[in-house]
């Protein structure tokens, strides 16, 4: 019997000065002006930015892993996450 693959999003964080984070991960969740959101893999494209709230990302053995930064893009197109942020906190 196989093992059934979960779906994932390749996400990074990256300032400009380096790669802050990069990896696989089952969603992403954390709050913009509208209200709290959640990333799945195969969501539609989305854009937001993210201003000094955490940033949840659901590793695939069901970690959590959080970051927070003052301000932060995301940009989420293709099951691939793009986190954007000034510096890295």
């Amino acid at each position: 019997m196989s093992k059934k693959i979960e779906p994932t999003i390749a996400v990074t964080i990256m300032s400009p000065e380096s790669v802050v984070w990069k990896g696989d991960a089952l969603s992403l969740s954390s709050t913009n002006s509208e209200g709290n959101f959640d990333i799945i893999p195969d969501h539609a494209r989305f854009m937001t930015l993210v201003e000094d709230v955490p940033i949840i990302v659901r590793e695939i053995g069901g970690e959590d892993t959080s970051f927070k930064f003052d301000n932060a893009v995301l940009f989420f197109q293709d099951n691939s996450a793009k986190i954007y942020v000034h510096k890295a906190s």
